[in-house]
């Protein structure tokens, strides 16, 4: 049975889609799966073929353009490609771009990450995800959902689409060895890594911060892509309450090895997201052996399985800034830490993650012999 593992839709190396198609095609390879090809974005082509030589990698240039005309002309070139592919299934590790489901007599499994879209857009970017999301449940053979919340979520706004094609497969953690420690930062430092959207809630972070900042030496420290959000509502709030000394923002994406130090110097890592399908950044925490702060919205219950630090509710800066104390003052013993991380390591286990998937991917080719 060959796979073809669509990365067509990946186009930057540090968004969470890429990096979850990444960390599963590393899986993959550690497992010795050799009948896997890729199709790849031309942006991340480069990369991805000296990262996988072993697995043929066939590049897709796309066009940036949204417009329809880009979009049609974009699908007609992914078509042709996948057309002349010997495979036969197509995974793909997210719902767009959804050319697939355009595409006849082609098994496809899909990976659904969350309903973020019908919640966060309006206008003609709602619409599209109210018309690609159920379009693309229905065409798939099987669809992953990476938390059982997520498959519940689907089920109860798309109750048409079987709960037997749907099937919950944990994202894998790789938690990269540091080989030479070298890391600036002097100071002590709480840590929050991740989108900053704003439904991530990041505001509530600074304004639990704010109410602190003369009881602790800490600064804190922000690593994520600036957003209008960030430059619309955080940006002004650091100002105006004088923080630009306290907040220290990594606006550029690190590579792992960097990111890893940050993990491992916090004192405590807080993660106050108001929707997750899952949650990479609080678990990867856990595993450093670092405190964690979280609340239990959406999938962050399910997927720190209850072992975390949580407050509630989660835009409560007041109860936020008591949980961050009550931790600074009385942090989880070394023991503690470690028991967690293990547990999460075990978990999500990257390979044995991936192991989980292609056994999925195979029992479908084995139904129909």
């Amino acid at each position: 049975m060959k796979i073809l593992f669509d990365l067509s839709g990946c186009e930057h190396l540090h968004n969470a889609i890429s990096i979850y198609g990444l960390r599963f095609l590393h899986g993959l390879k550690d497992n010795h799966y050799a009948n896997i090809i890729i199709l790849c974005n031309a942006q991340i082509y480069d990369y991805v073929q000296k990262l996988y030589p072993n697995y043929s990698c066939i590049k897709i240039s796309l066009r940036k353009e949204k417009k329809i005309c880009s979009v049609l002309l974009n699908y007609l070139e992914w078509k042709k490609l996948v057309k002349g592919i010997d495979c036969d299934l197509i995974f793909v590790p997210h719902v767009f771009s959804p050319f697939f489901c355009f595409l006849k007599h082609r098994k496809v499994v899909m990976v659904f990450h969350d309903l973020q879209g019908l919640k966060i857009y309006n206008g003609i970017r709602l619409w599209i995800c109210r018309f690609i999301y159920p379009l693309s449940l229905m065409r798939c053979t099987a669809v992953i959902t990476i938390s059982d919340f997520v498959k519940q979520e689907v089920h109860k706004i798309y109750p048409f689409i079987s709960q037997n094609k749907m099937h919950t497969i944990y994202n894998g953690v790789i938690i990269p060895n540091v080989e030479k420690e070298e890391f600036f930062m002097k100071k002590k430092y709480l840590l929050y890594v991740s989108s900053l959207m704003g439904y991530k809630n990041v505001i509530t972070l600074l304004k639990a911060f704010n109410l602190i900042k003369d009881k602790i030496p800490h600064i804190l420290v922000i690593i994520g892509k600036p957003t209008d959000n960030w430059k619309r509502n955080a940006l002004p709030f650091i100002k105006a309450e004088h923080l630009e000394s306290r907040v220290y923002h990594v606006a550029e994406p690190v590579s792992d090895e960097v990111l890893a130090q940050y993990y491992h110097h916090a004192e405590l890592f807080i993660h106050p997201s108001l929707m997750e399908g899952f949650g990479y950044t609080p678990v990867e925490a856990a595993m450093y052996g670092v405190p964690v702060l979280t609340n239990k919205e959406t999938a962050l219950y399910e997927v720190t399985m209850g072992l975390l630090n949580y407050y509630e509710s989660p835009t409560d800066e007041v109860a936020m800034s008591q949980q961050i104390m009550l931790l600074l003052q009385n942090p989880p013993t070394s023991d503690k830490l470690d028991e967690i991380s293990k547990l999460f390591q075990a978990q999500y286990n990257n390979q044995k993650q991936a192991e989980k998937l292609y056994k999925l991917l195979m029992s479908l080719n084995s139904k129909d012999k």
